[in-house]
This record gives C-alpha cells, sequence and structure tokens, in this order.
C-alpha cells in the first residue's frame, strides 16, 4: 500500500490531497499539517497506519492554491470541508499538528455531524502572541527569504535529540517550497493571531473524544497549551518526552500508536 495524490476543488482555488491507497477498511482519518508545511510530513504517519488516512495541504501550502484567507474559521475550516465533500467523506477522524490541530477542533465544534473524534500534536486554542512580535517575525522572514526563514527556524522546534536530523530538515524544505514572502507573511498573521476558545465548548458539548498531545520540549506550543485545549474541549492530555513540535517527523511510531489507541476509543464509545 502506498501513496498517492487527488485534487479537489476548494472556494478560492485548487486543494491537494496526499492519501493512502489499496483496500483499507474504518473510518477515514484526515490529518491537518502544521502551518507553513504541507501534507508531506504526515506521509510516514498515513503510511503505517491501517485505515483510509487523507492530508491535505491547505490553501497557501504545499501543491494547494494560495489565495487567502489564511484565517481558521473563514479560510481552512472551509478547506477541510472541501476535502471531505469532494471525496466523499461524510464522518472521519481528525488529527492535526500545531495549527491543524486549531483547525480540527473549529471544524468539530462548527461540523460536528462530520467529526468522530480528534487527535492534537502541539497544537493550542491561541497562542496570545502579540502583533509586534508577529511583526518581528515577518522582517526576519523577508530579510532570510522563505527557504531561508524556515531553514534556520526548525532545529530550534524540535526536541534536542533531532536539531540535527537531515531527515527532518530535508521533508521541512520540501514542505515549507518556495513560496513568495507575502503569502508566508498572511499566513504567519493568521496563524498567530487566531483564537477559538469560544468555540472549543461546543466540542466538549458534542462529546466529541479529544486527545491533545504535547511534546515536553515544544518551544512553541508547550504542553500547558494542550493541557488547556484538553480541559476547554472535554478531552486528554498526553505528552511525549523530549519531543519538540513536529512529532509527526520526530517520533512517527510514536505518533501512529497515540492516533491508534484514540480512535480506537472513540469508535468504542460509539457503538
Amino acid at each position: 500500500m502506498g501513496l498517492d495524490r487527488v485534487s479537489v476543488a476548494g472556494r478560492t482555488g485548487r486543494l491537494s490531497v496526499l492519501r493512502t491507497t489499496g483496500d483499507r477498511p474504518g473510518v477515514p482519518l484526515v490529518l491537518i499539517h502544521p502551518i507553513n508545511s504541507a501534507a508531506v510530513v504526515w506521509a510516514d504517519v498515513a503510511a503505517r497506519l491501517d485505515r483510509p488516512v487523507m492530508a491535505l495541504d491547505l490553501r497557501g501550502h504545499g501543491e494547494s492554491g494560495q489565495a487567502g484567507p489564511f484565517t481558521v474559521e473563514e479560510g481552512y475550516v472551509p478547506d477541510v470541508l472541501a476535502v471531505l465533500d469532494g471525496l466523499g467523506l461524510d464522518r472521519v477522524h481528525l488529527g492535526g499538528g500545531s495549527l491543524g490541530g486549531t483547525i480540527s477542533v473549529a471544524l468539530a465544534a462548527l461540523h460536528p455531524r462530520r467529526v468522530l473524534g480528534i487527535t492534537t500534536f502541539g497544537s493550542t486554542l491561541g497562542t496570545g502572541v502579540p502583533s509586534d512580535a508577529i511583526r518581528a517575525m515577518v522582517t526576519e522572514l523577508e530579510t532570510k527569504g522563505t527557504a531561508g526563514y524556515f531553514a534556520d527556524l526548525v532545529p530550534g522546534i524540535v526536541g534536542r535529540a533531532h536539531r540535527d536530523s537531515g531527515r527532518i530538515s530535508a521533508v521541512m524544505a520540501e514542505a515549507v517550497g518556495v513560496r513568495p514572502e507575502g503569502v508566508v507573511a498572511e499566513i504567519l498573521y493568521g496563524a498567530f493571531g487566531a483564537d477559538i476558545r469560544h468555540l472549543a465548548g461546543k466540542v466538549a458539548a458534542a462529546g466529541i473524544p479529544v486527545l491533545a498531545v504535547a511534546g515536553t520540549e515544544d518551544p512553541t506550543c508547550p504542553p500547558a497549551m494542550s493541557r488547556e485545549l484538553a480541559e476547554a474541549t472535554g478531552g486528554i492530555a498526553r505528552e511525549l518526552e523530549g519531543t519538540g513540535h513536529l512529532p509527526m517527523l520526530e517520533e512517527p511510531d510514536q505518533v501512529v500508536d497515540l492516533l491508534r489507541k484514540h480512535i480506537a476509543r472513540a469508535e468504542e464509545g460509539e457503538s
């Protein structure tokens, strides 16, 4: 069993989807990548799972179109819904890294019938990063260019044991791509300005099981943010020792195990 790519029509352009091939039974799992990466970061995890898996490139990322808005409720949630509708997926499990987890929670809050369970990795309801700090990021981005900015960033957001990983650097370089700095700047403003605390209670009210996982060495979305997300959604918080902000690349075996177990719990709750 391998992976292939398909495209669906989104509201503002083409959406590219990496998906597993072959006859895999079960409720599909849709994986949503961290901001300023792409579906390819999930490739190893997707290939190891024993059910249908789809990982989309959000707008402004990977092989998808680059038109905004780059916000959770007006941009990214509609992208995921377009993939579900385009591929004929009525109800799915969601897994999200970083802002991908935020998007997963927002989608479940707004469209609870479509979501059976959620697993987040290094995610938050809102970072609280002030606007001047975001402007500083954008200034650095404009100075270094997209590839240089993220090449310097990645070693500082993974766990210490993974900072010299050529494999992680190569996958992230592919995921980041050569997008225009203006597009990436808009994505940064949208991501770090996001706050979905007003939606989290709806997930708890709907009874959708949530597992919020955080790496103990994640400097971007530390464990306290995952604990807040779990508490607000009625979910469970877990930590991955020695892991940073990209657990799907740092510890794919552990990520696969966590996804399998949480999916099983969510499906047992349905029976």
